[in-house]
């Protein structure tokens, strides 16, 4: 198509039809200048129409979809209005359904839309009111008051058992998972993942390698979506980069779900641009998100009848199946075999030992687990920042579930391979130790 225009325009010119642009040129202003210029210009405007068509859309359909349900004052239920309006916006996001392949937002918003509508039995009604004759309809309603009145407390409290258990997942350093079962695993991640997906809330990190080493990972982009849920709120989509402080507000801009549901959805700074937590109040969930070190972690609560799903809805999710067993490394045995690591401590080169790093995230007072996630991840690294990650992973552990983290060994010597003795290597076969040594070297 490009080639056949070039033509026409290098035709049209020859014919002296671009005497016209003449002016376009400062150095000949004969017509032979003008073809020329006109192809740089067709040239630029192709290449900008072609960006402009792979822009993913999806967000621009939401935008339109709550505009016009606005507009016409509805109350979604099964009728005409409101089968028309979700036949028009899933119409919006097919077509931009190829440029938003991947995107989570999207394909959040077109199953929501997609089952609404078949719940609503929305091909019947529309087919039904079609083919009934026009009726003459009384004169409409005055309009409500432009600051609808705020709702009872209790309508968007959360209304599951009175005594319901609270669970906590996180994620945070090279990386390392706690699932809501409590276990805890090391894994190598890299790209998108799911962390929890359900009626309510999902949350995807993606996952990018650490400086030149071609194994660690680290979290470097967070991306959380409070789903509508009516009356408390409509939808909402936080997203956290690495590089970037973390944001003070959804990406629409707004800090809460609005006055009229009492903020039962809302992002609260607790320190700015490095630490923000995200309450969902009625389902009684909090997600706290920090940048520590470049980096970034993610912990989250919620009552356990939310988080603890069916085996055949788990798919993926970090927080409730944690990472494939392929993906998942014995830190332990890792720590057993590695000898000394060059890294830079305090703007000064320093050459890490297993039992250097072990003393200094003591001083960080993290123990178990995450004592030794604060070791490996130093070691994996050579970033002695990165130590950070584990202590503030442990300290939103204490906050969200102090029993939990009262529950973990008060150890604060490296855990040991599995079977050997606390703080000391097992008598591994020669074949193991020989796999232990090769996987140290690889993450050099």
């Amino acid at each position: 198509m490009n080639w056949i225009l070039l033509r026409w325009v290098w035709r049209s010119g020859a014919r002296g039809r671009l005497s016209a642009m003449q002016f376009l040129s400062p150095f000949d202003p004969g017509i032979r200048a003008a073809p020329l210029l006109l192809l740089l210009l067709l040239s630029l405007l192709l290449t900008g129409l072609s960006a402009a068509a792979g822009e993913c859309r999806s967000e621009h359909c939401s935008r339109e979809y709550e505009r016009s349900r606005e507009r016409l004052q509805l109350v979604e239920r099964p009728e005409p209005n409101t089968c028309r309006l979700l036949g028009a916006f899933s119409d919006c996001m097919r077509k931009t359904k190829r440029a938003c392949r991947g995107h989570l937002y999207f394909h959040t918003n077109m199953g929501i839309v997609e089952r609404t509508f078949r719940k609503y039995d929305c091909r019947r009604i529309l087919a039904e009111a079609a083919a009934a004759p026009p009726v003459t309809r009384a004169p409409p309603p005055p309009p409500p008051p432009t600051v609808p009145a705020p709702l009872d407390a209790s309508v968007c409290s959360y209304r599951g058992a009175a005594a319901a258990e609270p669970v906590v997942c996180s994620l945070f350093g090279d990386p390392h998972v706690r699932t809501f079962g409590g276990e805890f695993q090391t894994c190598r991640l890299l790209g998108a993942w799911p962390l929890l997906d359900n009626a309510y809330l999902a949350a995807q990190v993606t996952n990018s390698r650490v400086g030149s080493d071609e194994c660690a990972t680290a979290p470097t982009k967070l991306t959380v979506i409070v789903k509508h849920s009516e009356p408390c709120t409509g939808q909402l989509t936080y997203e956290a980069r690495a590089n970037e402080s973390l944001p003070r507000a959804f990406v629409d801009g707004a800090v809460s779900s609005g006055a009229r549901s009492q903020h039962s959805a809302a992002v609260t700074t607790l320190v700015p641009g490095l630490h923000v937590a995200i309450t969902v109040r009625h389902i009684n969930a909090t997600l706290e998100i920090r940048r520590v070190a470049g980096h970034l972690s993610f912990s989250a609560r919620l009552p356990r009848e939310l988080a603890e799903q069916p085996e055949a809805r788990r798919g993926l999710q970090l927080c409730s199946r944690g990472c494939l067993q392929r993906e998942r490394v014995d830190y332990r045995r890792v720590l057993s075999s590695v000898g000394r690591v060059d890294a830079v401590h305090a703007g000064r080169p320093v050459v890490l030992t297993a039992e250097l790093v072990t003393d200094m995230c003591r001083q960080n007072r993290v123990i178990g687990p995450y004592l030794d996630a604060c070791v490996f991840d130093a070691l994996s690294t050579g970033k002695t920042a990165f130590m950070e990650a584990a202590r503030e992973a442990q300290r939103d552990l204490e906050r969200l579930l102090p029993q939990a983290l009262r529950q973990l060994p008060n150890r604060t010597r490296l855990g040991s391979p599995v079977g050997g003795a606390p703080g000391r290597p097992a008598a591994a076969a020669p074949l193991l130790a020989a796999a232990a040594a090769l996987w140290v070297l690889l993450r050099r």
